[in-house]
Order: structure tokens, then sequence, then C-alpha cells
């Protein structure tokens, strides 16, 4: 969907993803080293990864924002969305940061918090959830920094364990 949510959290600034990131997300995505924690796609061409960016501007299911880190690197270097709007709650994830230089300096969890206060802010969520594999110990560390808690576990069918987790607003 396209918005105008922007929203700065110490080193990060989170904002509506724009045609000049298009080919930055398309080669983070198409590597599987940041994608082995997401759902399995197949490889996106150029072509593909433009209809994809035509069609999320009129999706209005789900936002994604670009994450610039601003004090070391000043560029895009990753993105997270929310999505799966029901009632008061919202789905965050979809978390990748792709750009390897931006390891190490919290990017994830201060986007986490800025995409959380948007949601909160000027959407009304009062609660957040995600999904994560067990074994993404970065992102469980993230998670529970960010207060989410462990609300259950399911086993996949490759036999992976992956968590629901939670938290509230309010």
């Amino acid at each position: 969907m396209e918005h105008s949510y922007n929203k700065k959290n110490k080193n990060i600034l989170v904002r509506q993803i724009e045609k000049q990131d298009l080919e930055l997300l398309r080669s983070w995505r198409n590597n599987p080293e940041n994608c082995k924690y997401l759902t399995p796609i197949p490889h996106i061409t150029e072509e593909a990864q433009k209809k994809w960016y035509t069609e999320y501007l009129k999706d209005k299911e789900q936002i994604i924002f670009a994450i610039e880190e601003t004090e070391k690197l000043g560029r895009c270097v990753g993105s997270i969305a929310l999505y799966n709007f029901k009632d008061s709650s919202v789905e965050v994830g979809k978390i990748m940061v792709g750009d390897p230089d931006a390891h190490g300096l919290h990017v994830a969890l201060h986007a986490l918090e800025a995409v959380m206060e948007v949601a909160v802010q000027h959407l009304g969520i009062k609660r957040f959830y995600l999904h994560v594999f067990k074994n993404n110990l970065p992102a469980l560390i993230t998670y529970k920094r960010a207060g989410f808690k462990k609300t259950s576990e399911e086993i996949k069918q490759n036999g992976e364990v992956e968590y629901r987790m939670e938290k509230d607003t309010y």
C-alpha cells in the first residue's frame, strides 16, 4: 500500500518503499543467505519485481517499509512489513536486513520499534504478533528485546519448530 508513514528511531528511518529501492530489495531477496528464514519463493526477475511493486501499491492489506540506516551507512539496508490486519491486531514481519554492512547495528530492533509506534499512533493497533523459527537466534533475541513473548509453538512440515510471539501495547 502506498503510504506516507515515516518514523525515525535511533539510527534508522522507516519509510515508504520507492522505485529506486526495488533492485536492492530484489537482489537481497534472491540471496539465499538473506532468506533462509523467509517463505521460499522462486528467483525474482526484474520484470517480476516491477509487477509486484505495481500490485503492492494497490494492496490495502499490507504496509511495507524500507529501512534506512542513517548514522553510519546513510542508505537503505532492509525492509519490514505489517500485514494480516484484524480488528486492532496486526502481524509484523518479513524483516530482512539485506545489507551485510548493517549487521550488528541493531537495525532490525530499531525498525521494529519504529513500525510498531507508527501502527499504534496511526492505525490504532493494540496487539502485535509474529512467527519465528526456533533456530533463528538473532531474530528471537531482537523480538524479546522488543517485548514479545512466546505464546505457542508449532512443528512445521519440514520438522522445524516455529514460535508465535505476541506483544500488547496497553
